[in-house]
């Protein structure tokens, strides 16, 4: 009886996993930078592995999807990020006075916020590619990037499929609010921000006015011009793209309290940060051969988007010539031509397999922009780090990373090659650093699974559960901010209150009158008397 309610229980799971192998999903991220890619190329990868069919709309051709045969991407190549039509980053940075520049790369973006929502919305639909998938195929899962969300969610109401967003970073502003949660702007700092958990008076205001900010330029500017460009393109039947975000069934989050800061989270929300983390690959021979038998090394990179020969000259002796003093070898990410004068002990590359380098042994520190990926990485691997942020999340990321204990910070208008000599040298040989770095690695990686075993369970839930996940939604989600917060509430109390208050002190007054007026008619027998 047993071994036969077991092979029953056996067939059920089997049919149930066979009902989802071979779905297929639409993963739509038509505008980001190429490290958001560390979000969903491993789910991706582990999906078609699994049997299942994916699209992907991106604006940078991923060479991790050439040898898969169960994936077709769409790449609208005019919206890849080409920084050469942006200010040299380091001008701003490196500015002796206060202005909007100062912000670096966080400023730049900004300024083209108004340029981006029109532009990714029409590139989008007009694409010759879309618009054959939208004429001629059918998905049972859209997954779409949160960036500029409102220019992919229309993609789940034309398959009338179930709608999964995923974030490269924390919640953005405004997805808490959808979920029914709050933005707590009082502990949860502004992604732009250098904020910690634990701010004071005038953070929290800042906080809560840059927060609200960009609310309302998401619901002003972005709410109004998106819709009317998604109704030009041919989809004019479709629903309110407010309402289409609001039915969202998982939000998947880069996130993780091992690097980022803790926050009340709706049961929608899944934390997969660390996603793209592994365990380190052999290093290309010509790598490998450079770093064995050495002392170490230390590797230098600064991200996808920055190119060592926007760096002023002063920057770059003052690198060589730090580098030139150290006891162990550099290798060091060069986009751009590559000089002539480098040390002995520094092998500059234009591309290097940053997580092989910093899980090999002998990466003693890593020197980095403080993107959240790298974060990630160092964490993973425990390596310190020295951060040298441009600007967007990277102030913030690193100032939860010196907090932690394992990395230090400079400023790029503080290097010179005495500060960049004394930082490295107190990675190097103070061992709190590293200590703290193994430290926070355990707690990343002491989970109960992984971030991608996590991703794709959820992913594979929505598409069994063809979208309803109506159990994980919190009633919160049907009341006005307002009521979230209890106002209305809070509002009557102290009516109740200042009415109770109003009662006893007419009671009180009325006392006093009537004893006032017994000892006055008292007084007037007595000298009538």
């Amino acid at each position: 009886m047993v071994v036969k309610s077991a092979s029953i229980s056996f067939l059920i799971v089997m049919a149930v996993a066979s009902s989802i192998e071979g779905s297929s999903i639409l993963i739509s991220v038509p505008f980001g930078t190429k490290s958001h890619k560390n979000m969903y190329v491993p789910l991706v990868r582990e999906l078609v592995n699994r049997g299942h069919n994916i699209t992907v709309i991106t604006n940078y051709m991923t060479a991790d999807f050439m040898d898969l045969k169960n994936v077709h991407e769409i790449v609208l190549e005019q919206l890849s990020l080409n920084m050469s039509h942006y200010p040299n980053v380091f001008d701003s940075l490196l500015s002796s006075s206060w202005n909007w520049g100062n912000w670096g790369l966080t400023s730049q973006l900004l300024r083209t916020q108004s340029e981006y929502p029109p532009k990714v919305t029409n590139v989008l639909y007009d694409n010759p590619k879309v618009q054959q998938m939208l004429a001629n195929d059918k998905f049972d899962l859209v997954v779409a990037s949160q960036v500029l969300i409102m220019s992919s969610a229309p993609l789940s109401w034309h398959f009338r499929a179930p709608l999964m967003i995923f974030s490269p970073n924390t919640l953005f502003p405004g997805m808490a609010t959808i979920l029914g949660d709050d933005e707590h702007t009082s502990y949860v700092p502004l992604v732009f921000s250098p904020y910690t958990d634990k701010m004071n008076l005038w953070q929290r205001i800042l906080n809560t006015v840059a927060t609200n900010v960009i609310l309302l330029f998401q619901q002003w500017y972005e709410g109004s011009i998106i819709p009317l460009i998604v109704k030009e393109k041919g989809m004019s039947c479709y629903q309110e793209i407010d309402d289409i975000i609001r039915n969202v069934t998982v939000v998947l989050t880069n996130s993780h309290p091992s690097f980022t800061y803790p926050r009340s989270l709706p049961p929608q929300v899944i934390e997969v940060g660390g996603i793209h983390c592994r365990s380190p690959k052999p290093l290309p021979k010509n790598l490998e051969d450079f770093v064995s038998g050495a002392d170490g090394f230390l590797l230098f990179s600064i991200g996808s988007l920055q190119n060592m020969e926007d760096m002023p000259e002063h920057l770059l002796q003052s690198f060589i010539r730090a580098f030139s003093r150290l006891p162990l070898r550099v290798i060091w990410q060069w986009k751009g031509k590559i000089r002539a004068d480098l040390p002995a002990n520094v092998f500059a590359i234009p591309w290097l397999p940053q997580q092989d380098l910093l899980g090999h042994p002998g990466c003693r520190a890593f020197i980095t922009h403080g993107g959240l990926n790298s974060l990630q990485e160092a964490i993973y691997h425990g390596v310190p780090m020295l951060g040298i942020p441009f600007g967007i999340d990277q102030f913030l990321n690193l100032r939860r990373a010196v907090n932690d204990g394992y990395a230090l910070q400079l400023q790029w208008k503080e290097i010179n090659e005495n500060t960049l000599s004394s930082a490295i040298q107190q990675l190097l040989f103070n061992e709190c650093f590293s200590d703290a770095a193994v430290r926070l690695s355990g707690r990343m990686r002491d989970q109960m699974e992984t971030p991608l075993e996590r991703a794709v369970f959820w992913t594979e839930y929505v598409i069994r559960h063809n979208g309803s996940v109506d159990h994980l939604r919190l009633g919160s989600r049907e009341l006005a901010p307002y009521q979230r917060s209890l106002i209305d509430v809070y509002l009557i109390l102290i009516l109740v209150w200042i009415l109770l208050l109003v009662f006893v002190l007419l009671c009180l007054r009325n006392c006093s009158c009537s004893s006032k007026s017994k000892v006055t008619t008292k007084d007037v027998r007595n000298k009538q008397e």
